[in-house]
């Protein structure tokens, strides 16, 4: 079944369960924010050097 006010969506029609096994979280932890942190400087160190010729 498509969205009768956009065309080319999909919809699905499910019994109502709005908030049944949901989990909302407000902000990220801590060591969340620095696991984040360390790929960040991992990612940008590796995308500064200069390619290698050979």
């Amino acid at each position: 079944m498509t969205s009768p006010t956009l065309r080319g969506v999909w919809s699905i029609t499910t019994p109502d369960t709005a908030g049944s096994g949901l989990h909302a979280v407000g902000e990220p932890s801590a060591e969340l924010l620095d696991r984040a942190l360390v790929g960040w400087e991992h990612f940008t160190s590796t995308t500064d050097e200069k390619p290698s010729e050979g």
